[in-house]
């Protein structure tokens, strides 16, 4: 029978006590253990944001945290793994109190042994799953579904989109929803939704140690009955940008506090290829010209290969002319289905924008942006929004070919 292997984060920042553990897991022979080493605390969550961690062995002594703060954070960002302290303090009242706020165990340093940790550790992870099943049958809080926006190439409308579908699932579920603008190269939710407020994704990140739903409310900004988190505009650029395993600790966090969050990507890059795998479905938006359709076959394979789940993409083509060719040969040329083709409003919206209205107010856009959000809810369709099938003839004749594969 093969070994079992576990993988352990060990977040210490003394080397010696490091080389310790490391020395006492490799002496047990009935286990493997994988240890992955942080040496401050927000090090430590950004690896448990990437996955694949078995369990957490904290010290509650850190550059960045002190006693319980380090164990509370834990246990909100990543709350299914199971977390064993390490201290140097011989305490029973804080062992009781780390006790109660969700540690396994608590272990003082200098009296440990290979086999006995080794067992410890095993056996905290045994606990952890006895309790995840027992408390499965229990009510838990709703999470919100996450939708996401990402544009193939730039100018494809995938913000304005992403907004109005925001104010529909309110409009349609009367739940609370969140618009957040991960689209690190401007501010154009800000924009659209009139919000100017002083914070945004990169202090929410910053501020994750800390971060509670009383901060989350200083943080985000109220818009047409939407919270909205800015993504902090052009001065976020290369070295302001926030991690990505940073925002997704921030996602994962405030799922419980929404019934949906829609989330503007922006355009594909490194940075959303590792959030896409947050959102419960991912809405691609291309134009239907010859460089947004190839732009919209190289992220479709950009995102297959990167591991994104082929039925939680949905390609969606906006601003489509009437014309020719077939919605089935576009799926086959784009090696994906397509979910929603939306129809041409660029002058209705410059109008809009004129009068003031920065969403604009394009009657025969709305209404298909009420059929989308109404597909997202899981809703019906509202009568008369069905969009007939468009075709498209002006592709060139190597396209045609490519998509009927002669």
């Amino acid at each position: 029978m093969p070994q079992p292997v576990f993988r352990v984060l060990l977040i210490e920042d003394n080397p010696g006590d490091v080389e310790l553990v490391k020395a006492a897991l490799a002496e047990e022979g009935d286990a493997a253990f994988q240890v992955f080493c942080a040496e401050a605390l927000l090090p430590g969550l950004d690896r448990l944001a990437r996955g694949d961690i078995d369990l957490v062995l904290l010290d509650l002594s850190l550059p960045d945290s002190h006693g319980l703060e380090g164990l509370n954070a834990v246990r909100t960002h990543a709350p299914s793994i199971p977390v064993v302290l390490l201290t140097g303090w011989d305490s029973e009242s804080l062992a009781l109190r780390a006790m109660q706020s969700g540690a396994q165990d608590y272990l003082v340093k200098g009296k440990l042994q290979g086999p006995a940790l080794a067992r410890i550790l095993q056996h905290a992870i045994v606990r952890q799953r006895i309790q995840a099943e027992s408390s499965s049958a229990e009510p838990h809080l709703e999470q919100a579904k996450v939708v996401g926006f990402l544009g193939a190439k730039g100018g494809v409308g995938s913000t304005t989109i992403a907004c109005h579908i925001a104010l529909e699932l309110k409009r349609r579920t009367e739940g609370r929803v969140l618009l957040m603008d991960l689209d690190m190269a401007g501010n154009a939710i800000g924009f659209l939704m009139n919000v100017d407020a002083p914070y945004g994704i990169m202090e929410a990140s910053d501020d994750i140690l800390h971060l509670d739903e009383d901060r989350w409310k200083k943080l985000v900004a109220p818009a047409e009955g939407l919270d909205v988190m800015q993504s902090g505009g052009p001065a976020s650029r290369e070295e302001k940008q926030p991690k990505a395993e940073r925002v997704r600790l921030v996602l994962n966090f405030v799922r419980s506090l929404y019934q949906w969050i829609v989330v503007d990507l922006g355009r594909l890059s490194p940075f959303s290829v590792r959030l896409v795998q947050e959102v419960s479905r991912l809405y691609l938006v291309s134009t239907c010209d010859i460089l947004g359709l190839a732009e919209a076959k190289s992220a479709v394979s950009v995102l297959f290969e990167a591991g994104f789940d082929r039925d939680c993409l949905a390609l969606t083509l906006n601003q489509v002319p009437s014309s020719s060719f077939t919605q089935s040969q576009l799926e086959k040329l784009l090696g994906a289905p397509i979910h929603a083709m939306l129809p041409e409003c660029r002058r209705d919206f410059e109008g809009s924008f004129l009068d003031g209205k920065r969403l604009g107010e394009s009657r025969k856009f709305k209404k298909h942006m009420a059929q989308l959000a109404a597909r997202i809810a899981g809703g019906e369709v509202e009568q008369g929004t069905q969009a007939p099938k468009p075709r498209f003839p002006f592709l060139s004749g190597a396209l045609r070919s490519a998509s009927t594969g002669t």
